[in-house]
Parts: C-alpha cells; structure tokens; sequence
C-alpha cells in the first residue's frame, strides 16, 4: 500500500510538471492535473490540500535535488576551483537535459509573488532553501580569497548560485535559453577570486 501511495504522489506530481510547464499557474487547474494524472480530483486532494500545496512541493523537490547534487560534488574533491568548475557544469547540464525545471521554478515562482497566500508559502519555501544552501555552504567550508580575505562557504556558495540563478531566470522568464558561455564566465569569474 506504502508504495502504491507514493507511486499515486509521484504520478500527480509528473501530471502538474507538464501542467505547469505548458500553462501558467493560474491557469492550471486540478481538473488538468488529474485528467493528465489519471488520478480523480479527491485523491489528488488528499496528498495535496491545494495547488499552492502542490506547487510548492514541486519547487522544493527540484531544490532539493539541486542540492543534494551540490552537495555530492563538494563531498567529491576539496579544490575549490574544480567545485566551482563542476558546480557551473552541473547546471549547465541541467539546463540543456532539462530546462523545463528552471521554466516551471521561474513561472511557479513568480506567480506565487502575486497574491498574499501565495507569497506566505514562498517565503517558507526560502527559508528551507537557505536551511539548505547553509548546509551547502558549511560543506563547502572557508574560502581564502585572491585578496587574502577569508569568507564563509556558506557566503560563497550563496554569491554562486545567486549569479547563476540570475543569468538562468533573466532569459528564462524572456522565453530565452541562457548562454552557456555567460554561465562558464560566472564561473571563471568566482575561480578567478580564490587562491
């Protein structure tokens, strides 16, 4: 049963990816989501009170997968110019495997910042992200600068993904697909700053 359910949450979760992809998120509604899911409206209720519920949960799982992968590739070597390296490659690849996450982030996202309920839920969502990202950055630990100056990963890593986010989102919510070569130079840039 256990699995069957998960199974049921995954499926509807996959139905509101497409949704939102092709709609925005006031125009999606439950009836899409489950006409596309194959799951009836109730059930899909059950998991997810609202669709600001299970927006949001659509954001944080592609969070946190970022994440986790951030994660992984700091655990994998120490030199912070080759995390640096891997991390700008990772989203790079990311967006050419699957820019339709960074669609669905930069429309959900958005559309959230209208209203008040909304905003309410994305502010939530931040601070799990920062949770997050804090643990990123204390992985990441200090960072000795080309100046000498010492700063937190946490502070680093934030200043990163920050730049690269900016760059996918700018020409994302434009209809454009961000340059590679405009996220390689970010990341020349931060190997650049350190020793």
């Amino acid at each position: 049963m256990e699995m069957e359910n998960i199974n049921k949450k995954e499926r509807i979760l996959e139905a509101a990816r497409d949704i939102f992809f092709k709609k925005s998120f006031y125009e999606a509604t439950m009836d899409d989501i489950a006409q596309l899911s194959g799951i009836k409206k109730p059930t899909i209720y059950y998991y997810f009170p609202s669709k600001i519920d299970l927006a949001s949960q659509l954001l944080e799982l592609n969070v946190k997968k970022i994440f986790e992968k951030i994660s992984e590739i700091i655990s994998t070597t120490s030199n912070v110019k080759q995390r640096i390296k891997m991390i700008v490659d990772f989203y790079i690849n990311l967006l050419e495997e699957n820019s339709k996450t960074f669609i669905i982030m930069q429309r959900i996202g958005y559309d959230f910042m209208q209203k008040e309920d909304s905003k309410k839920k994305i502010n939530e969502l931040f601070e799990k992200l920062r949770r997050k990202q804090g643990k990123a950055g204390d992985l990441f630990g200090e960072v000795i600068l080309c100046s000498g100056k010492k700063v937190s990963g946490d502070l680093f890593l934030y200043s990163m993904i920050a730049a690269l986010g900016r760059v996918i989102f700018e020409n994302v919510s434009q209809g454009r697909k961000p340059k590679k070569d405009d996220l390689l130079a970010i990341g020349d840039i931060f190997i650049a700053s350190v020793n």
